[in-house]
């Protein structure tokens, strides 16, 4: 049985023990560069039947005319992978329905570029031409244990509903020992004028065995185009990787989701990093789109224990919705966890 002065003893760790979990708490929050108030997952493997059981994935979200929000994704499963459209309300976006309950997009095993499915949608809705959606296809004609990954296109006639490969792939692979020579992959486009289209894409370097394990080493490329069709590559990557200049090793910069407010360029990307660290989101800024400062090491979310993204966030897609920025992630090992929403104020970006 406790004594009084037991008790008291108790108390005093108790509180003593809160008092630091605050203080750590308000040192992370001073730490995070933005900040982003989670809302929790909205979307988990399964959402769309047996081909998202293992993986939902690489979330696009477009604002349609009619005020509604239309989610592009990747989706593993049976079958392999796919790509699949879900719909919400602006006022309720955490309940979504299939806009088709069938893939928008499967694998084509009549060739070896996308023989095992697409990934990482990216779309770019257009009133004076038909819709434009960008992905990286998943093939068979990489070596053993390197990704098969080439940027590919598809169009819309119907706004998005049905949509019909014209460039497979789409980028060429740059020469033996550039940072493009090994794949192309997610891509983030935004068009800024009527012929004037900017590309921010993920590009494989090479392979490296890093801690007894084949890693890629991946940077983001850069392009523009004046109709969204064909492209023309800045030849150095805009970003890369640290590698062994930082602990651990960092490997891969990927899947950036760029937006251009006020002058400036402002880019959310996936960070991978080795020792079980995985990916991370990260942050920077430009003046120009191409010349960029990175928020190096800054935390934008903290990990949630026991949630969805208890050990890792990737993937984001952030987008206006009037004076706030939305963005759309995905959690543990890409994506087998489910797709998450985090809300904060444009006034707040930095």
């Amino acid at each position: 049985m406790m004594t009084k002065d037991h008790r008291i003893l108790v108390a005093t760790l108790s509180i003593s023990i809160a008092l630091a979990a605050l203080f750590v708490d308000t040192a992370s929050a001073e730490e995070r560069i933005q900040p982003w108030e989670k809302k929790g997952r909205i979307l988990a493997p399964g959402f769309a039947g047996n081909r998202s059981a293992h993986v939902l994935s690489a979330p696009c979200v477009i604002k349609l005319k009619s005020g509604r929000l239309r989610m592009y994704f990747w989706a593993v499963g049976q079958g392999g992978h796919s790509l699949f459209a879900a719909e919400a309300s602006r006022n309720d976006p955490i309940q979504w329905k299939l806009i088709n309950e069938k893939p928008l997009l499967v694998a084509d095993t009549s060739n070896n570029i996308r023989s095992q499915g697409p990934s990482f949608p990216w779309v770019v809705p257009r009133e004076d031409a038909p819709w434009l959606l960008y992905y990286c296809a998943w093939g068979t004609w990489a070596p053993p244990g390197e990704l098969p990954n080439r940027t590919s296109l598809a169009i819309s006639e119907d706004q998005g509903l049905t949509w019909k490969v014209t460039k497979e792939p789409l980028l060429p692979l740059g020469p033996p020992g550039s940072f493009d020579a090994g794949i192309t992959g997610s891509v983030c486009v935004l068009r800024l004028a009527s012929s004037d289209y900017r590309m921010w894409y993920t590009a494989g370097e090479r392979y490296e065995l890093i801690e007894g394990s084949k890693r890629g080493i991946v940077h983001l490329g850069y392009a523009t185009s004046k109709d969204g069709v064909e492209w023309q590559r800045h030849p150095k990557p805009l970003l890369s990787p640290r590698l062994g200049k930082v602990e651990p090793f960092e490997a891969v910069v990927s899947k950036p989701s760029v937006l251009k407010l006020d002058g400036t360029y402002h880019m959310w990307f996936s960070v991978y990093k080795m020792k079980g660290k995985g990916y991370r989101l990260e942050y920077a800024s430009s003046k120009d789109g191409v010349n960029w400062q990175r928020a190096f090491d800054k935390e934008l979310m903290p990990l949630t224990p026991d949630g969805f993204d208890s050990v890792n966030q990737s993937y984001p897609n952030v987008i206006e919705v009037e004076d706030e920025l939305w963005m759309f992630y995905v959690g543990n090992n890409f994506g087998s966890t489910g797709i998450g929403w985090a809300t904060m104020k444009k006034s707040a970006l930095k």
